[in-house]
């Protein structure tokens, strides 16, 4: 089976669709720009390429048409944050197989691959697998996430950014965890990354807790004073973090970063819940990088979200309620 190339600049973003898709048996590489995007497709035979729109360099489309003028044959999947009818109608005549607007379902993803490429030819396994987690011997479900294991046995990894209702994303970092296979160990998020019979996990190594603490450190940044982060501070013994209810921008925090609050850490929770439970995407995301943000869609959410704000309830910060309150307040005016 010929592998399938992942061009996506958000690292994220990327290592989420590789994880998964690697986990499912197929043989994934990627690349963060079209240049890089295009160089690997002269050196490799892909069965598919999965683009986000907009890349560094050339967009996402002009990567697949020059990528099919070289390969024919090539298929594509255009994944984009920035949907429109303009681009869908210009994917759809480049011969895209499907146009998926951010968030989406990875099991529906997984789909248009298996359907593109074949199914993966695996060997019948088990129903249950088996795997150690802090030196705690666990058997799960076939195909459960290693944060599904951890929490089967009373274990807490860490997240903002999980939600039972949705499909996993890995956006916030937080539940990072280390595998072990043998003498390699590597980091991994846990709550996209299936369980492997044998695997060893430890979910509070030197490493782990390093990382935790400085993306603590950076939603503190965003965020100061919100409640988890102050629990989390705690438990991992950030100085400046255990401070409750009223603080200082200017010195509620020791951290390095530089306290510059929006509140929202861009867990991605308001976004998901609105497209994949209620299907209305009023909320999304905005921006690339350093820019990103997330906002409310005034032409939906006028007509949408004031019989419904459900993801206010879920939203980590409480950063929804008054985002809101600034659209419906200029609604009105």
């Amino acid at each position: 089976m010929k592998p399938i190339l992942i061009v996506e600049d958000e690292a994220i973003m990327r290592e989420s669709l590789q994880d998964w898709l690697t986990d499912g048996g197929y043989q994934v590489e990627s690349a963060t720009q079209g240049d890089e995007a295009l160089k690997a497709i002269e050196e490799q035979d892909y069965g598919l390429l999965i683009l986000d729109l907009r890349l560094p360099g050339a967009d996402g489309l002009e990567v697949l048409r020059k990528a099919r003028a070289k390969q024919p044959q090539l298929n594509g999947i255009i994944i984009t944050a920035y949907p429109s009818v303009q681009t869908a109608v210009e994917a759809m005549k480049e011969g895209v197989i499907d146009y998926l607007p951010k968030p989406f379902d990875l099991n529906d993803l997984e789909k248009l691959v298996s359907q593109t490429l074949g199914p993966v030819q695996v060997e019948i396994r088990p129903e249950t697998v088996t795997c150690v987690i802090d030196d705690r011997e666990v058997e799960v479900r076939q195909g459960a996430t290693i944060l599904e294991a951890a929490q089967s046995i009373g274990i807490d990894i860490p997240t903002l950014c999980h939600h039972e209702k949705l499909s996993p994303y890995g956006a916030c970092r937080l539940c990072i965890v280390e595998i072990i296979r043998g003498q390699r160990s590597r980091l991994v998020t846990s709550c996209v990354y299936i369980v492997e019979d044998g695997l060893i996990v430890k979910t509070e190594s030197e490493q782990v807790v390093k990382i935790r603490k400085m993306l603590l450190e950076l939603m503190w940044a965003r965020a100061p004073g919100v409640q988890p982060l102050v629990n989390y501070g705690m438990r991992y013994g950030i100085s400046g973090l255990e401070s409750k209810g009223n603080y200082e921008l200017s010195g509620a925090s020791e951290t390095k970063f530089e306290v510059e609050p929006n509140f929202c850490i861009l867990c991605g929770l308001c976004v998901r819940y609105c497209a994949e439970v209620k299907g209305k995407n009023a909320i999304g995301f905005i921006g690339r990088g350093t820019e990103r943000e997330v906002m409310f869609f005034p032409e939906i959410a006028s007509k949408e979200c004031a019989d419904c704000k459900e993801c206010f309830a879920i939203c980590p910060t409480g950063a929804l309620p008054p985002h809101y309150a600034l659209i419906e307040e200029g609604a009105s005016t």
